[in-house]
């Protein structure tokens, strides 16, 4: 779980910003105790007018994590999460995240370019105290970066040495153990690097995006025990689905069609693919008082497309520990289904932690929400600057009476477009 994240010349991101999780205590089922006396929030909520930069810090925070375990190829490869505001473009991204992972706390910054990651220093608390896991620092170009290692890692000298080669000035130290071959004393960086790869996720879960409803429903279906809490959560949403099922189904493929993919200049598994006579499909099982009937999932709706794709979000933070960024999460969905995947998560969850995005202000008025402030965060952009700002929902030193949801729509809290008359001029 992320402790705290703060970022510098990013995107919208001018001046620097930051996101704590941080809890006073075990309040309420937002809050995860991740360590002795250390409690997180595992819910965070962005809001904030279109373009004000929201889903710019979920990108930011997905971009720290993958600097630190993807390697390069070789050192002229660009640093392509480099994107620094408009009016800074000249200056370096400066990022630092400070996460648990398996019970240990790290804090990690870096600043980098396009070409270079100039400083890097990775600390950890394996004991409680923080204790230096590595530190490096750009020399100049073609030239080997100058990194120190920490002695608790106890590794061998030769060791050392073959990192300090084996990395290039364009991506971190950590990210060497996905490239190179090496002995058991590197294991440190391998837990930590396998960690980072299988529990913190991209923007909206790993390409999930891109990945069909298909291909979800029949990996779950595969998995009796997630086949399990896809069925449930289908049922309980009121969605009229009872189960589901793989089916395959017949495709008419046209003879000018055919003939046309022959002859493109494309791989023979894909046009194998193109040329199939038949593909996988889902059938719905759907109940109603006058009994069970079947409906294919052509003509499901949008809204329950969008609940299977999250749901996949939903038992990995169920059943494990993760971190996942979901941008306008609400959209397509009724705002009570949305609240209860919340509830779901905040009451089914121990380790995980959820960072979204959403224009459903209503959730302010939820007493889970409202008696729990640190959760929310409202962006504007600065009109002098042009620069996202956050200001985290416990900052503004609301009485505990208010409403949150009130004083954000009458504009006391700032994060709302300020629109022009309704009335448009269409003469020269």
């Amino acid at each position: 779980m992320i402790r705290d994240f703060w970022v510098k010349n990013y995107l919208s991101i001018g001046d620097k910003q930051e996101l704590s999780f941080v809890a006073k205590g075990p309040a309420s089922e937002l809050v995860s105790e991740v360590a002795e006396d250390v409690f997180l929030y595992k819910l965070a909520i962005l809001y904030g007018s279109n373009a004000s930069g929201k889903s710019n810090m979920l990108i930011a925070m997905n971009e720290v994590f993958r600097l630190m375990v993807m390697p390069k190829s070789n050192a002229t490869k660009k640093i392509l999460g480099y994107i620094p505001f408009a009016l800074t473009s000249d200056k370096p991204t400066e990022m630092h995240v400070s996460f648990f992972a398996e019970g240990i706390r790290y804090d990690y910054d870096v600043t980098f370019n396009g070409n270079y990651i100039l400083k890097e220093i990775l600390n950890y608390y394996p004991k409680k105290a923080k204790s230096l896991f590595y530190e490096r620092t750009f020399v100049e170009d073609k030239v080997q970066a100058d990194i120190k290692f920490g002695p608790s890692l106890k590794l061998q000298i030769k060791t050392q040495d073959s990192i300090r080669e084996n990395t290039l000035n364009n991506h971190s130290v950590l990210s060497v153990c996905n490239k190179a071959a090496f002995k058991e004393d590197i294991e440190p960086f391998n837990i930590l690097s396998n960690w980072i790869m299988s529990n913190c996720h991209d923007v909206d879960g790993d390409g999930e995006k891109e990945k069909g409803i298909v291909d979800i429903l029949n990996e779950a279906y595969a998995d009796n025990k997630k086949r399990k809490f896809f069925n449930q959560m289908l049922c309980k949403a009121d969605l009229n689905i009872v189960e589901y099922k793989p089916t395959i189904e017949d495709r008419t493929v046209s003879q000018e069609f055919r003939e046309r993919i022959k002859q493109e200049n494309i791989p023979d598994n894909m046009k194998e693919a193109l040329l199939k006579t038949t593909v996988e499909s889902i059938t719905f099982l759907n109940h109603s008082k006058n009994g069970t009937f079947e409906i294919p999932l052509r003509l499901q709706s949008k809204g329950t497309m969008k609940y299977v794709r999250i749901l996949n979000t939903l038992y990995d933070m169920v059943t494990g520990s993760h971190v996942y960024y979901l941008d306008e999460l609400g959209e397509d969905l009724h705002y009570d289904l949305l609240f209860y995947y919340l509830n779901v998560f905040l009451f089914n969850s121990d380790k995980s932690q959820l960072i979204i995005t959403s224009q459903e202000t209503a959730l302010l008025s939820q007493d889970l929400i409202n008696e729990n402030r640190g959760v929310v965060w409202f962006v504007e952009k600065n009109k002098e600057t042009a620069s996202s700002e956050y200001a985290r929902g416990d900052s503004f030193g609301l009485h505990k009476n208010l409403s949150l949801y009130n004083s954000y729509r009458i504009g006391r809290l700032g994060a709302k477009p300020e629109l022009g008359s309704i009335f448009i001029d269409m003469e020269d």
